[in-house]
């Protein structure tokens, strides 16, 4: 016989290597691609799941704020929620009560 038709020895059912684990959307859950993927808060998502935790307008890396790994619209959504006046800050959800400082 010839030297080219030898059969192949067994391959080890075990590969020396584990692929990389796959990358899960914080938002979804699903399996992350490169292609389809915005790298925030540490974390890779899908473009269309980083979106403000409160309107939903689709955001992009770096053009966020975020509040305890929820990310959120600089203006107005992060301003009015967590901003120096608290919730609802000069908007119609505005709850605060002044108190006269004498």
């Amino acid at each position: 016989g010839s030297p080219y038709l030898a059969p192949i020895p067994h391959l080890p059912s075990t590969m020396p290597w584990k692929p990389p684990a796959q990358v899960k959307c914080p938002k979804c859950d699903k399996a992350v691609y490169h292609a389809e993927k915005v790298t925030a808060l540490g974390k890779d998502w899908h473009k269309a799941c980083l979106k403000c935790g409160k309107c939903s307008k689709t955001l992009a890396a770096g053009s966020f704020l975020e509040h305890e790994g929820t990310p959120y619209c600089q203006k107005p959504c992060y301003g009015a929620l967590f901003g120096p006046g608290g919730f609802g800050r000069g908007g119609g959800e505005s709850h605060k009560v002044r108190s006269k400082m004498l």
